[in-house]
C-alpha cells in the first residue's frame, strides 16, 4: 500500500468516526440529561440537602453545551473537512463532562449520606457502561467520560474502610478494565469495518475505474478504427458500414465521389506534407459543405465519397457537390504559399427501394471517370446513357472469366509498313471478342474488365503466347523477319510484371524478345518513375518498347526522353485528314522533330489513303499503319496474306 493510499484509508477511517460519534453523542447527551435528573432526585430525596441542585445548575448547561456543539460541527461540515479536529472536539466535551461527572462520587459527603454512595455507585456504573457503549466507534471519547467518573466511584469505594466495600472495589476495577477492553476493542472492530468497506469500495472503484478506461480504450479503437487518422473523416471499414445500412433502409441514397485532380503531381513536387496539408483542407471544405446527416468520408489518398440518404438525394447531392467546388475556387494556402485545387466529382443516385452498396459505388466511379474524361474540375451526374455502360462493363465482367477460359477471344494482326516502299516490317497484335449480346467488345474495355477481376496477367499470358504462335508461323511459312506489338495497359506495369510475362513465353516458344515489342499509352509517361522498375525490364530483357495514342494525353518532352523508348505512334485523330489539316501537320512535324533525333521511330495509325501516306511521309514519318496497307486478320490469314505480298513483290521484281 502506497503512503497515499494510507493516508486517504486513515481519513476516510476519521470521517466514518466522526460521522458515528456525532450521531451516537446525541442519544448519549439524551440519557446524560435524565440520568443527571434522576440521581439529583434521589440524591434530594435523601437528604433534601440542595448542593445536588446546583451540581445539576452545572451539569444540564453542559450537557445542553455539548449539543449545541455538536449540532454545530454536524452543520459546519467539519466531519468531512476537519474529521480529527472533530473527534478531538468531542473528546474534550467528554472529559470536561466526564470530570463534572466524577465530583458527584468524590464529594458523596457534600451530596449526600454514605448510605447515598450506593445508588451513586450504581448509577456511576451504568452511565459509564452507557457511554462507553454508545462509543465504540471511537474509544478516546467514551474513555474520556468514564475514566474520571470511574476513577472517582472506586476511590470513594475503597476509602469507606469497608471490607465488603474492597471487594466491590475490586469486582469494580475489574468491571472497569472490562468495560475499558471493550471500548478499545470496539473501536477496533469499527475500524476494521470500516477498513473492509473501503477495501470493498477500493476495488468495486478500480473495477468500475478499469470497466470505464476499457471502456474509453475501446471507444477510442472504435474511432481509430472507424475514423481516418489524416482528417478525422469517416474511413473506408465506416464507409462500407453506413453505406450498406444507408442502401438496406429503402430510402433514397446518394454517393458524392471525388478526387483531386492531379495529387500525385502536388506531391512530388511540392512533398508529401504539403500533399497531406491539402488532403486535411480539403477535408474541412468538405465538413463545411455537408449538411448535418450526411457522412463524409475519406476513402484513402486523395479519394473521398458522402453518402446521402433520405428525400430528394439526387438534389441535394448535386447541391452539395456545387458547394464544394465553389469552395475550391479559391485557392488554398499550403506551406505559406496559395495553390489552386480542383476536384472531379461522381454523383450517383437511387431515388428509393433496397440496392446494392456496390451498384451505387459503382455507378458513382463511372460518374466520376467520366468527369475525367471530360477535362476534370467538373461534375458529372450518373444518367441513362451512363447506365448502358454500366450495364455494358457489368455484362462484361460477368463473362469474361468464363470467356477466356473456354477460347471465345482471340488476336487479329494489322500490318506496319514502310509509308515510301510498302515493306511490312511488324503487325500489332490487336484483341477481339465478339460477346454473344453484346457484340464486339473493344479491347481496351476487355483490358479494365481484366483488371477490375484480377485477371490481366492471366490475359497478357494469352495475348503473348498467341503473338508467339504467330511469330512462329510466320517463321514457318518462311517469312522475313518482323515484330509483334502487343498492348499492356500502364496500370499493369504496377500491378504484375509483364516483362516476366512475356519473357518466360517467348523462351518457351524459342523466340527473340528483339522481335517482341509492349506497347504502352502515354499515361505511364505522367510518372515514369512507379513504372521505372518494369520500364528498366523491359529494356533489359530486350523488348522493343512504343508509346501508344501518343498526342492525345499530356505528356512533357522532359518525359519523353526519361525513358528508353523505340517507337512513337501518332495516334489516328491526327492523321485523318491530315492533307488538309494545317494543325495536324505542324502538331505531326514537332514530334517527328523531336522523335527523330533521339533515334526513335515514328509510326502513324489510321492511315486509309495514299495522299495521308504521302503527307505523313513528307512531314517525316517514315511508317504506317491503316487499312489502306491491310485490316486486322487472323493469325492464318496474316500468314497467307503476307507470303501472298512477298510473292507478288516477287514476281514484280522478275518482271523490272
Amino acid at each position: 500500500m502506497t503512503r497515499a493510499d494510507s493516508s486517504f484509508k486513515a481519513i476516510a477511517l476519521a470521517k466514518a468516526q466522526a460521522r458515528t460519534a456525532l450521531r451516537n453523542v446525541r442519544l448519549t447527551l439524551i440519557s446524560n440529561i435524565a440520568i443527571a435528573l434522576s440521581l439529583a432526585a434521589l440524591l434530594y430525596r435523601e437528604n433534601g440537602e440542595t448542593p445536588i441542585l446546583w451540581w445539576l445548575g452545572v451539569a444540564i448547561p453542559l450537557a445542553l453545551f455539548r449539543a449545541w456543539w455538536v449540532s454545530r460541527l454536524a452543520a459546519s461540515g467539519a466531519v468531512d473537512t476537519a474529521p480529527h479536529q472533530v473527534l478531538r472536539h468531542l473528546t474534550l466535551l467528554a472529559l470536561a463532562s466526564g470530570l463534572l461527572w466524577g465530583f458527584v462520587p468524590a464529594a458523596v459527603g457534600v451530596f449526600s449520606t454514605q448510605h447515598g454512595l450506593d445508588y451513586i455507585t450504581f448509577i456511576m456504573i451504568g452511565a459509564t457502561t452507557g457511554a462507553i457503549i454508545q462509543g465504540a466507534a471511537y474509544s478516546p471519547v467514551s474513555l474520556a467520560f468514564a475514566t474520571p467518573v470511574m476513577a472517582a466511584t472506586l476511590f470513594r469505594i475503597m476509602m469507606s474502610g469497608d471490607s465488603s466495600d474492597y471487594i466491590i472495589a475490586l469486582d469494580g476495577v475489574f468491571l472497569t478494565f472490562m468495560l475499558f477492553r471493550a471500548a478499545i476493542g470496539g473501536e477496533r472492530e469499527f475500524t476494521a469495518s470500516q477498513m473492509t468497506a473501503l477495501e470493498a469500495t477500493d476495488l468495486a472503484n478500480s473495477l468500475a475505474s478499469a470497466n470505464n478506461e476499457v471502456l474509453n480504450s475501446n471507444r477510442a479503437l472504435e474511432q481509430i478504427a472507424r475514423a481516418d487518422p489524416l482528417t478525422g473523416l469517416a474511413n473506408r471499414s465506416h464507409f462500407r458500414d453506413a453505406a450498406a445500412d444507408a442502401c438496406r433502409s429503402g430510402q433514397g441514397v446518394a454517393f458524392v465521389l471525388f478526387d483531386v485532380d492531379n495529387f500525385k503531381i502536388i506531391n512530388d513536387t511540392r512533398g508529401h506534407d504539403a500533399g497531406d496539408r491539402v488532403i486535411a483542407a480539403v477535408a474541412d471544405l468538405l465538413r463545411l459543405s455537408c449538411g448535418s446527416h450526411d457522412l463524409p468520408v475519406r476513402l484513402g489518398g486523395d479519394e473521398f465519397i458522402v453518402v446521402l440518404k433520405g428525400d430528394d438525394v439526387a438534389a441535394r447531392a448535386l447541391s452539395l457537390a456545387r458547394r464544394l467546388s465553389g469552395a475550391l475556387t479559391r485557392p488554398l494556402q499550403v506551406l505559406g504559399q496559395p495553390l489552386a485545387i480542383t476536384c472531379s466529382i461522381g454523383i450517383a443516385a437511387h431515388p428509393g427501394g433496397p440496392i446494392d452498396v456496390e451498384d451505387v459505388f459503382s455507378r458513382a466511379d463511372a460518374a466520376l471517370y467520366r468527369a475525367k474524361d471530360d477535362g476534370r474540375a467538373c461534375i458529372r451526374l450518373f444518367d441513362a446513357r451512363m447506365q448502358e455502360e454500366f450495364l455494358l462493363q457489368r455484362c462484361i465482367d460477368g463473362d469474361l472469366p468464363g470467356a477466356l477460359a473456354r477460347g471465345e477471344l482471340h488476336l487479329e494482326f494489322q500490318p506496319q509498313v514502310v509509308l515510301a516502299t510498302g515493306q511490312v516490317v511488324g503487325f500489332e497484335a490487336l484483341l477481339r471478342w465478339r460477346h454473344p449480346t453484346a457484340g464486339l467488345i473493344p479491347p481496351p474495355d476487355i483490358i479494365h474488365a481484366a483488371i477490375r477481376l484480377q485477371l490481366s496477367a492471366r490475359l497478357l499470358s494469352f495475348i503473348g503466347d498467341a503473338a508467339c504462335y504467330f511469330l512462329r508461323a510466320l517463321d514457318a511459312s518462311g517469312a522475313p523477319p518482323v515484330n509483334v506489338a502487343v498492348n499492356v495497359s500502364p496500370r499493369e506495369l504496377t500491378l504484375h510484371s509483364p516483362a516476366k510475362i512475356l519473357m518466360d513465353l517467348t523462351q518457351r516458344h524459342g523466340i527473340d524478345p528483339r522481335r517482341v515489342e509492349i506497347e504502352i499509352t502515354e499515361e505511364a509517361l505522367f510518372d515514369p518513375k512507379q513504372c521505372a522498375r518494369e520500364l528498366q525490364r523491359i529494356e533489359h530483357y530486350g523488348f522493343g518498347l512504343a508509346i501508344d495514342d501518343f498526342g492525345v494525353g499530356h505528356s512533357s518532352i522532359s518525359n519523353l526522353m526519361s525513358i528508353a523508348l523505340d517507337t512513337i505512334k501518332i495516334d489516328r485523330s491526327f492523321v485523318h485528314g491530315v492533307s488538309a489539316n494545317r494543325q495536324n501537320q505542324q502538331l505531326i512535324a514537332a514530334i517527328t522533330a523531336v522523335a527523330r533525333p533521339l533515334g526513335h521511330r515514328i509510326i502513324a495509325e489510321g492511315v486509309e489513303s495514299q495522299g495521308e501516306a504521302e503527307t505523313l511521309r513528307m512531314l517525316g514519318c517514315s511508317y504506317g499503319q491503316g487499312w489502306l496497307y491491310g485490316r486486322p486478320m487472323r493469325a492464318a490469314d496474316a500468314v497467307a496474306w503476307l507470303a501472298g505480298l512477298d510473292e507478288e513483290r516477287r514476281r514484280e521484281r522478275q518482271l523490272a
